[in-house]
């Protein structure tokens, strides 16, 4: 298989990983607060994605894409803690 073969077929499993505000949020044991800093928006609406029937409100799939990612970082951090600090590091300074 082909490098571009290879990075078009992770391209298409990534695609398709998604995981809801509810069970990436009761899997790591993570609150409004928490689940609004890795999806990079406000505490109401994550409140809204969690809270009860009368106020709840479906995540985008991007944003269901986003906590999947982050539910495999940390579900394999042993591995990858050391990769994404030397790619921290190898980033050019804001």
């Amino acid at each position: 298989m082909s490098e571009t073969q290879k990075s078009q077929k992770l391209l298409e499993l990534h695609n398709q990983m998604f995981i809801s505000p509810q069970n990436f949020s009761y899997r790591w044991g993570l609150g409004y607060e928490e689940l609004a800093k890795i999806c990079s928006i406000s505490k109401s609406t994550t409140y809204h994605w969690l809270g009860g029937q009368a106020s709840r409100r479906a995540a985008g799939l991007p944003y269901q894409r986003i906590m999947a990612v982050a539910d495999f970082l940390l579900a394999n951090t042993e591995v990858i803690q050391p990769l994404l600090e030397q790619w921290h590091q190898s980033q050019p300074p804001n």
